[in-house]
C-alpha cells in the first residue's frame, strides 16, 4: 500500500525503552554486558522524503540517555516492529532486512542517522557536556558563523556539531561518510521550554543530502517531536 503526505500515518504500539536487545548483543567491554534506560521519552511524527518528493509518514518513539550516549527509536510498520538502539559506537538494529514493499524507505535506520539525530536533539537542547569536545576555526554556512565541536565517537566517520555564534546554541550537525559516500546536514529548530527538564528542545529535526554541496542541499528526513517527556526518577538526565 502506497503512502503519500495526505494519507494517515502509520499507527505504532506501545514500546518501553529499556535497552533490552542491545543488552545482550553488545558490550561496552568483554566483561560486561550494557542495559541503559533512557531517561528522556518522545513521540515524534517521521516523513521520509523519496526521490519524487513524495513522502513516507510514520510514528516513532523516540528514547534518550544524553550522558550515556544512549538514543533507541521504535516504529510499527506494515512489515513489523522495526527498532534501533545506539550506545555511542554499538548500534543494533532489527526489522528492516525484511521490507518488501517498494514505498517504504531503503533504510529506516542506520548507525550514522542514529547517531545524527542523538547529537542534534541532545545537542540542539543543551543536553551534552561540550567542553571536552576538540574545537575548530569558525566556519560560515549558509551566511551564519558557527564553531565547530569535534565529540569522541561515532568513529569511523566525520561528524561535527556546529555551535552558532549568535545564539552560542548547537544548531547544525555535520556528517560525513567517505567510505559510504555520505554528506549531511542536520537543522534542529522550533525550540520550546520543557518544565520537566527546565530546558528548550528541539521539537523539529531536518536531515539534509549536501553531497553536492549545502546550497543545492536537498530534505530526507523531518522529524516532528510531539511529545517529550522526563523519566521520572532517573534524576537529571545530563548527569
Amino acid at each position: 500500500m502506497k503512502c503519500s503526505v495526505s494519507l494517515p500515518i502509520v499507527l505504532m504500539v506501545a514500546v518501553g525503552f529499556l535497552f533490552s536487545g542491545c543488552s545482550q548483543s553488545q558490550q561496552e567491554t568483554q566483561d560486561e554486558p550494557v542495559a541503559v534506560t533512557a531517561a528522556i521519552t518522545t513521540d515524534c511524527i517521521v516523513h521520509y522524503y523519496k526521490t519524487n518528493t513524495s513522502a513516507y509518514i510514520t510514528r516513532q518513539r523516540h528514547g534518550y540517555n544524553p550522558s550515556a550516549g544512549f538514543f533507541q527509536a521504535v516504529s510499527t510498520e506494515p512489515i513489523g516492529t522495526v527498532k534501533c538502539s545506539l550506545l555511542k559506537d554499538n548500534y543494533d538494529s532489527s526489522g528492516q532486512k525484511q521490507q518488501t514493499l517498494s514505498d517504504l524507505p531503503e533504510s529506516f535506520w542506520s548507525k550514522n542517522l542514529a547517531a545524527a539525530v542523538f547529537y542534534s536533539f541532545c545537542g540542539g537542547g543543551d543536553l551534552l557536556g561540550t567542553e571536552s569536545m576538540a574545537s575548530g576555526e569558525n566556519i560560515k554556512i549558509e551566511g551564519q558563523w558557527y564553531q565547530p565541536l569535534k565529540p569522541q565517537w561515532p568513529t569511523g566517520v566525520e561528524l561535527t556539531l556546529l555551535r552558532s555564534l549568535d545564539t552560542r546554541r548547537i544548531e547544525l550537525i555535520q556528517l560525513k561518510d567517505s567510505q559510504g559516500g555520505l554528506a549531511w546536514l542536520i537543522r534542529n529548530y522550533n525550540l520550546r521550554y520543557s518544565n520537566e527538564l527546565s530546558k528548550r528542545l528541539p521539537r523539529m529535526i531536518d536531515v539534509f543530502d549536501i553531497r553536492s554541496g549545502v546550497s543545492s542541499k536537498e530534505l530526507m528526513i523531518r522529524f516532528d517531536y510531539k511529545d517529550i517527556r522526563k523519566v521520572q526518577g532517573l534524576g537529571d538526565p545530563r548527569n
